[in-house]
């Protein structure tokens, strides 16, 4: 993990690489029926300790306070200075382009980025994703992945050799 990255309540995958600046934006406000997005309005605990309300009708940190922010799938790479509003999963071998936001869940090896951050094209065919996500080899042991290293920089190759040895 790079430098100056803020992460609460976040589940992160093994062989993830994340970069410097990666942002988990926590936090949201009404943006439906409610006149105004200040929290004046909404809740009695604002930063300036001062409320409209005697009450808070909007919870503006539901997803902190559940214990749950945000899910970070397997073999994730995500680049410099992106953000993350709470509550998104990222799914397994997804890649984050450097500077994106992303705002909704991002589908198993996909390459996303932009903001907000859209779909670019997807790493493997859907054939080849269901049987890296059906292999998991990012729980196999270091020593089961030392033993088969040579097979990692081929994506046909890998799958051809694994998903016949596991049939």
């Amino acid at each position: 993990m790079g430098n100056n990255c803020v992460f609460t309540n976040t589940n992160i995958g093994n062989y993830c690489s994340i970069s410097s600046n990666v942002e988990i934006i926590s936090g949201t406000h009404p943006t439906r029926n409610y006149v105004s997005t200040h929290p004046v309005f909404y809740s009695k605990e604002t930063p300036l300790r001062f409320s409209y309300v005697n009450f808070t009708s909007f919870n503006e940190h539901k997803l902190t306070e559940e214990g749950h922010s945000l899910d970070i799938g397997n073999d994730v790479w995500i680049g410099n200075h992106v953000c993350i509003l709470e509550g998104v999963t990222i799914g397994d071998g997804a890649i984050i382009a450097a500077g994106s936001m992303v705002v909704k869940d991002v589908a198993p090896y996909s390459i996303v980025g932009g903001v907000p951050a859209k779909l670019i094209r997807k790493r493997f065919s859907d054939t080849e994703i269901s049987k890296l996500q059906q292999l998991k080899w990012w729980f196999w042991s270091q020593e089961k992945i030392k033993e088969n290293l040579e097979n990692f920089s081929n994506i046909l190759d890998f799958l051809e050799v694994y998903t016949k040895s596991n049939a």
